[in-house]
Parts: C-alpha cells; sequence; structure tokens
C-alpha cells in the first residue's frame, strides 16, 4: 500500500506541476496556486469524507504549519518554472526538499548514514548536470534561485506532514491545504491581485489542484500507515514526470545530459529517503 501511495505521489505531484507552470506562464503564480489550491480542499475533504479517522488538535496544527510554508512554495515553484524552465527547477526543489528532513533527524540526534551521505552527493552531482543548460541563458540562475527557495519549503512542509500520527488519516492534508489557501487569498487581496486565474485556464489550475491534493493526502497516509523510506522512495520520482512532459508537449528541449541529471537527482533522493 505504502509503495502504491508513493507512486501515485510521484504522478498526481508531476503531472500537477506540469499544469500548474503552463497556467502560470499565463497568468500569475500567486493567483494559480490559489485556484489549485481551492481544487486541493476539495478532493482533501472528500478523502476526510471516505477514508476513517479522527481528527485531533495535534493533527490539525502539524497540517496547519505545513500549510503555512506549502502555499508559497508552490508559489515559488511556478514562478520558477514559468520564468526559468521545469528541467532546472523541478530536480532542485526535489533534491533540496527532500534534504530537510535529514536535517531534522540529524538536529534530533539521528546519524547521517553512508548511504544518505551517498545520496547527497549524488543528488549534487544530478543538480549541476540538470540544470546546464545552454537554452536557458541568463535564466539558469533565477531558476535556481527560486528553486531552492521553493525546496526549503517543501521540506519543511514534508517534515511537519510526516509527523502526523495513523489514525488522523488526511485531516493534516486537508488542513494543509486549507491554511494555506486562506494564507494567499489574505496576501492576494492585500495587494490586488486576482484570486483566480481567467476562465480559459481555469480547468487546468483545477486539475492541478485536485492532482497535487491527492498527492499530499497520499503521502500521508502512507507515512503514518507504513515505512518512511519506502515512500520517500517512491515519492522522489515526481521531477522525471515534469520534466519529460515539459519536454514532450510545452517545447522544454532537453539534452542528454540534463536526462542524466534528472536520473541522478531521482536516485540521490532516493538514497536519502533510504538512508
Amino acid at each position: 500500500m505504502t509503495f502504491a501511495l508513493g507512486i501515485w505521489y510521484s504522478i498526481a505531484i508531476g503531472v500537477g506541476d506540469f499544469f500548474g507552470g503552463y497556467v502560470t506562464r499565463r497568468s500569475v503564480a500567486l493567483t494559480t496556486v490559489i485556484t489549485a489550491l481551492g481544487a486541493g480542499v476539495v478532493i482533501t475533504a472528500l478523502g476526510v469524507a471516505v477514508i476513517p479517522s479522527e481528527v485531533s488538535g495535534r493533527a490539525l496544527g502539524l497540517g496547519a504549519a505545513s500549510g503555512i510554508t506549502v502555499g508559497f512554495a508552490l508559489m515559488f515553484l511556478y514562478h520558477g518554472m514559468a520564468v526559468s524552465s521545469a528541467a532546472v527547477v523541478s530536480p532542485v526543489v526535489a533534491v533540496v526538499g527532500a534534504m530537510l528532513p535529514v536535517v531534522y533527524d540529524l538536529s534530533t540526534g539521528g546519524a547521517l548514514s553512508r548511504v544518505v551521505t551517498l545520496g547527497v552527493a549524488v543528488a549534487v552531482v544530478g543538480i549541476a548536470l540538470t540544470t546546464f543548460s545552454p537554452e536557458v541563458g541568463k535564466r539558469l540562475k533565477v531558476g535556481i534561485a527560486w528553486a531552492v527557495a521553493s525546496g526549503t519549503l517543501f521540506g519543511i512542509a514534508l517534515t511537519f506532514l510526516g509527523q502526523t500520527d495513523p489514525a488522523s488519516g488526511v485531516w493534516p492534508a486537508l488542513a494543509q491545504r486549507l491554511v494555506a489557501g486562506l494564507i494567499l487569498v489574505a496576501v492576494a487581496t492585500a495587494r490586488s491581485i486576482p484570486r483566480l486565474v481567467v476562465p480559459g485556464l481555469r480547468r487546468l489550475a483545477l486539475l492541478s489542484g485536485l492532482l497535487g491534493g491527492s498527492g499530499v493526502a497520499a503521502f500521508a497516509l502512507g507515512a503514518q500507515r507504513g515505512s518512511l523510506s519506502e515512500i520517500a522512495v517512491t515519492s522522489a520520482m515526481f521531477p522525471a514526470v515534469t520534466v519529460v512532459l515539459s519536454a514532450l508537449f510545452d517545447s522544454h528541449p532537453m539534452r542528454w545530459w540534463q536526462l542524466v541529471g534528472v536520473g541522478a537527482c531521482v536516485a540521490g533522493v532516493a538514497m536519502i529517503g533510504v538512508g
């Protein structure tokens, strides 16, 4: 079950990020994320309704703490892909996001195993290969900057989400989507930015949100009910999904060394999860 949930996370997040980046290039990152989070609230609320669970203050608190960071993480991710390239941004986000829980474990008394050390090294090499893109030009540094910011916030969000107990089910994921949406709506209102994307792009933004919400719910359930290492391995595949879709359908050129880099990033994140 954990393996299947991790695979779904990779597919859902990878496809959702592709749609989110596509919409952002034709809209505004903040508007895209708010629209997507609305759909995420709906799908996670449905999960709460159909999956037996017990709500608790701790679960809601951890979910809310995760939501404070994840909304901005999504906004930075979509903006980074819009101004740079998914081939640059997505793998960096995955690696940085995966290393944050490792840092947390070390700070609470854990030890850095040889597998994790090797995983970090492989991931760094993968980033170097993936982000070497002559076509991106000056957009390379911009993409990396947004990716590091996004990955850091994602790592914090997943660290909170991974601490929820099995009885809480999808409640933490619902709290995350709801809190993130409310915060970003307040930001958009204060800055007089539209809260919904235009009708022509709305369906894709909503689909991105449905996929993202279901992926987060799957991650929470997998972390609660099975091996965190196993779901970390299987959920580390989402950058490859986003990058391949961008290369196939959105005119993002990829060189052979970037494909190798994506593979190295996935392998590195997987080793970090196993370690």
